[in-house]
């Protein structure tokens, strides 16, 4: 092969490479960054939730989790209401069956879109914050089973205090954006 075959081949290969690392939910840094510090909210990482109180004030509307075949990393959407005359923060969430499940948000730099961490969302009294496509999501890693389309999963917020709400989210195909 020559050498400018060879060049075309090498770039290629870096680059399949390199988007399979990011679409899987461990690419790169300019794809997909996370805390080195960030606390990975397993379900082990919080108690029982049906020994925690809900968070007062909080409702959850609209939940629905974009499905994506082979396993491959899915996340949950949904809208947040904080009734209440404090503000409250979302500190992480829970899913079972998914070995990792963090809040992020995607975010572009340089021209480059990616995910983000989150340790922590403020949801301000009185308003709402929507966690939508392109924006704050829940990313659900690590599934021990595929995603069933129409089927509905639980998904359980933790807020501080600690506080728990848990809420069934709809099971929608992967071009779905609302």
């Amino acid at each position: 092969m020559n050498r400018s075959l060879t060049g075309v081949a090498v770039a290629l290969v870096a680059l399949f490479s390199t988007a399979a690392q990011a679409h899987s939910g461990h690419g790169g840094h300019a794809h997909h960054v996370h805390a080195s510090a960030h606390r990975n909210h397993a379900a082990d990482a919080f108690p029982d939730p049906a020994t925690v109180a809900a968070p007062e004030g909080i409702s959850v509307q609209k939940c629905w989790i974009r499905a994506l075949p082979n396993r491959l990393p899915a996340a949950a959407y949904f809208q947040l209401t904080n009734a209440g005359t404090q503000n409250v923060k979302l500190i992480g969430a829970q899913a079972d069956g998914f070995g990792r499940v963090m809040l992020h948000t995607h975010r572009e730099e340089n021209g480059m879109a990616g995910m983000v961490h989150l340790d922590e969302v403020v949801v301000p009294a009185g308003e709402s914050l929507a966690f939508a496509p392109r924006g704050n999501h829940v990313m659900l890693e690590q599934a021990d089973f595929d995603l069933q389309v129409g089927t509905q999963r639980a998904l359980t917020l933790w807020f501080e205090g600690p506080a728990a709400l848990t809420v069934q989210c709809d099971v929608r195909p992967p071009g779905t954006l609302q």
